[in-house]
């Protein structure tokens, strides 16, 4: 599906070579289907956590993941891999905007599930709230 982002045109496609080629992320599942909408891409992104340990590591000196409680950790890769998502705001058309919602540690696969939505900048920005719930009890 394309999408309109100001001039630019952009096929889901695209912004998933985007996605794969300019950041950590890896594509699970394209999800622009299940948004029903037009003016939005959505996928299901994963990021493996030793690339969210490296991080943690060069950023923080005095960070030690051994020493956390679970949960703690938990949130620690969440908020890291959000984080993550939204900063692909670089690589995006300068007329999108992004939402990214981390939503699992998939502990089998060793990896941090996220649901990224790169919107047209006409949406508002509830609208794109509204389709990320929506996308939450889609995913696995």
């Amino acid at each position: 599906m394309y999408v309109l982002f100001g001039e630019n045109v952009i096929h889901n496609d695209e912004m998933k070579e985007i996605i794969e080629s300019k950041t950590d992320f890896k594509v699970i599942k394209d999800m622009t289907k299940g948004t029903k909408r037009e003016d939005v891409h959505a996928f299901c992104l994963s990021v493996k956590i030793s690339i969210l340990n490296e991080i943690i590591e060069e950023e923080y000196d005095d960070f030690n993941l051994s020493e956390m409680e679970e949960d703690d950790v938990f949130d620690e890769y969440l908020s890291l891999a959000e984080e993550m998502a939204l900063d692909m705001e670089e690589f995006i058309p300068e007329e999108a905007i992004i939402d990214a919602k981390a939503y699992k540690w998939d502990q089998s696969d060793k990896d941090i599930k996220v649901i990224v939505i790169i919107g047209n900048d006409q949406l508002e920005e509830r609208k794109l709230r509204d389709i990320m719930k929506r996308l939450l009890t889609q995913a696995e």
